[in-house]
């Protein structure tokens, strides 16, 4: 086979990192503040090479003080971060070339397998699945989104390695390890896809070289670098009493909810595999993988489909004995098993960000189909030479990368965070703040304070709480927060309030009038995004909403209504009548308000 063309690879990977590249400038001048995740990941970005460097990852649905379980993407994310200046835009910076490296790596593994026609499929998925998440989300910092492309090129290695490139575990273990990491979700599945390759490739070095121990390099050196990589959350489980992989592992065996079982995870996963809605639906509606509600979603039905379609691919693949083929099927079918397993065992709401892989995994199925196709027509048509069918495959392919590259430049300059409200709402908070701190207004006095901040958020659980305390620590403020903050944000920021020489509130609904009672409290700033219509629609609302609780019997959630309207709207298990009330009150958005106090324990 001849070698490829030394510009190809560079080529198609401009391709499909150039969208990325735009998306990410488009920003640059949005005035982006962090919120909730987005926030606590700058903050640990932000002690990456310090003494509080993080050993472990965000604070997850993994007990009482569990968090995922490490801190690569902190790491990775650092040195363009720091590069850039720190700030909130080089963040999405340093986010959009993390996933433009997960996808150049997918592609770089493609190109090893020595065929322009592989190259230009992995990187048409990969576009497939870029506009499917949607370029904001590539260019935001949430845990759930930034293994997504990292994520393929995982499953690319692991193919690779399924067709006897050992070499390849080297890629899959820093893709798998990655993914795995950031997000909880993904490491069962990259572990199941994982020992089941290790294993196929030690038998394929048996059958090979018999005991020769150089065919065994590859697997060492991949288990030497997997080892490096889960340094720091072994050093944390050394450490710490409990550690928090042992608390990942209690969480995983022992579940606080009934896992949702084979059934539904079955038919989730089916819906990952609708390979008409990663080729049609989601280029009609870009984003439809991650914002659920933007467009007609995947459904079941085609999913299975795609999966009858890919096993009489499988059969077409076996007669025509092609072994490169027969290993991205066999890739396919063991991410696939591994993945409706995985699923499976979610247990609680099955919520679409913990089987965002998933829709990789469909991708990877819908290659296999294609490239199935693409064979049977290059073997099977008899009036032209299998050469030009070759060459009209290959055309039609770099057409369709051209077209989806296009489509994704059209859409690129739009993309935008997933939370615009809440982020401008922290923007117009952080100004007067500030300003009230350096005006030494109440107990403030300004970068000389130790400040202790907490927040009573009605409407979206601390999310812009979380985001001032970011904002206050990239301004050179001292801020501590409590105990329970502390395990999202980092456990060397607790701080007794008492040791603090002023508390900073940040108050929202019903909590407003409440702080604003507090003994020396004084508002430094604050934010209503409603209009007075809007405004006068939610009193309504939340007047009906609160009657029809009572009359339900909810009177406890009832009361809930105006000071914890997220949890009741998202976990109080509401009737047909009240759950769209509550969303339309979330939807809406409440006032928040800012508060400086004299030291002490609030009431």
């Amino acid at each position: 086979m001849p070698p490829l063309p030394r510009w190809l690879l560079p080529g198609v990977s401009a391709a499909v990192v150039l969208p990325l590249a735009v998306a990410v400038l488009a920003q640059r001048n949005a005035h982006w503040h962090p919120v909730y995740d987005l926030a606590m990941t700058e903050i640990r970005v932000r002690d990456v090479g310090g003494r509080h460097t993080p050993l472990i990852g965000l604070q997850g649905r993994i007990g009482p003080t569990g968090s995922h379980p490490g801190p690569l993407s902190f790491y990775l994310l650092a040195p363009i971060y720091r590069l850039l200046g720190s700030s909130a835009f080089a963040l999405q910076a340093a986010t959009g070339v993390l996933q433009a490296a997960g996808a150049v790596t997918a592609l770089a593994v493609a190109h090893r397998r020595g065929s322009t026609r592989v190259l230009l499929g992995v990187a048409i998925i990969v576009l497939l699945l870029m506009t499917g998440y949607g370029l904001g989300p590539l260019t935001e910092p949430w845990n759930p989104h930034l293994p997504l492309l990292w994520f393929v090129a995982f499953l690319v290695a692991a193919w690779a390695v399924m067709a006897g490139d050992h070499a390849m575990l080297i890629p899959a273990v820093c893709a798998a390890s990655l993914c795995a990491q950031t997000h909880v979700p993904y490491l069962p599945v990259t572990v199941g896809v994982g020992v089941v390759i290790v294993v196929v490739a030690g038998v394929q070095i048996v059958r090979r070289s018999g005991t020769d121990g150089r065919d065994w390099r590859w697997v060492v050196a991949a288990a030497a670098l997997g080892f490096v990589l889960w340094v720091p959350p072994l050093i944390d489980q050394v450490v710490h009493e409990p550690g928090n992989l042992a608390q990942i592992v209690d969480s995983l065996a022992t579940p606080v909810d009934t896992a949702i079982g084979v059934r539904d995870g079955v038919d989730l996963m089916m819906e990952r595999l609708d390979a008409w809605q990663l080729v049609v639906g989601e280029t009609q509606h870009p984003g439809t993988f991650v914002r659920i509600l933007s467009g007609p979603g995947p459904a079941q039905e085609r999913g299975t489909a795609t999966l009858v379609a890919w096993l009489i691919c499988v059969g077409l693949a076996l007669h025509l004995r092609d072994g490169r083929l027969l290993a991205l099927h066999a890739t396919v079918a063991t991410a696939t098993l591994v993945g409706a397993i995985t699923i499976s065992r979610i247990y609680g709401v099955p919520w679409y960000y913990l089987m965002l892989w998933g829709f990789g995994v469909g991708a990877l199925m819908t290659l296999s189909i294609a490239a199935t196709a693409a064979l049977v027509l290059t073997q099977g048509v008899r009036r032209w030479s299998p050469a030009a069918t070759t060459r009209a495959v290959t055309l039609f392919a770099a057409v369709l990368l051209v077209g989806l590259t296009t489509r994704l430049l059209v859409i690129a300059p739009d993309a935008t965070t997933d939370t615009p409200e809440q982020t401008r709402q922290l923007g117009r908070l952080v100004g007067p703040t500030v300003a009230g701190l350096e005006r030494d207004v109440g107990a403030a006095t300004g970068h000389d304070g130790r400040y202790y901040v907490y927040w009573y958020d009605a409407s979206f659980g601390g999310s812009e709480g979380i985001g001032l305390v970011n904002e206050l620590i990239r301004r050179g403020y001292d801020v501590g927060v409590d105990a329970q903050a502390g395990v999202q944000i980092s456990p060397y920021r607790v701080r007794d309030p008492r040791d603090s020489t002023a508390r900073i509130v940040v108050a929202s609904g019903g909590w407003i009038s409440r702080i604003a009672a507090e003994p020396g409290a004084t508002q430094v700033a604050a934010d209503d995004p409603r209009s007075p219509a809007e405004r006068a629609e939610f009193e309504r609302l939340q007047a009906e909403a609160i009657s029809l609780l009572e009359a339900e019997g909810r009177a406890d959630l009832a009361r809930r209504v105006e000071t914890d309207l997220f949890d009741v709207a998202l976990n109080g298990m509401v009737g047909p009548r009240v759950s769209p009330l509550l969303g339309r009150l979330l939807d809406i958005g409440v006032p928040v308000a800012v508060f400086v106090l004299p030291p002490g324990v609030s009431t």
